[in-house]
């Protein structure tokens, strides 16, 4: 989400799982990436990937909400922003 991602992205943006060919278990999304690599086009046609189109349910991915980072995240020095 919100990243900036260079032409080193293939155009598929993912791969399946090593040794794993169900994709649908797991949530791929993208939100506002910019760059040479964010073109959304080319990306896999898959159930399980999907285009956050929507602030209000990106935010549901944020540092904070998703994996609570602000209670155990600045322990460990690393740079972070919750809500982004």
């Amino acid at each position: 989400m919100e990243c900036g991602m260079s032409d080193v992205i293939d155009p598929k943006g993912w791969l399946p799982w090593e040794g794993r060919t169900d994709v649908s278990n797991v949530y791929y999304g993208e939100y506002e990436n910019t760059g040479d690599g964010a073109d959304v086009s080319g990306r896999v046609k898959w159930t399980s990937f999907h285009v956050i189109q929507d602030a209000s349910e990106a935010a549901k991915y944020t540092v904070e909400n998703f994996i609570q980072g602000d209670k155990w995240i600045p322990g460990t020095g690393v740079y972070f922003e919750p809500s982004h």
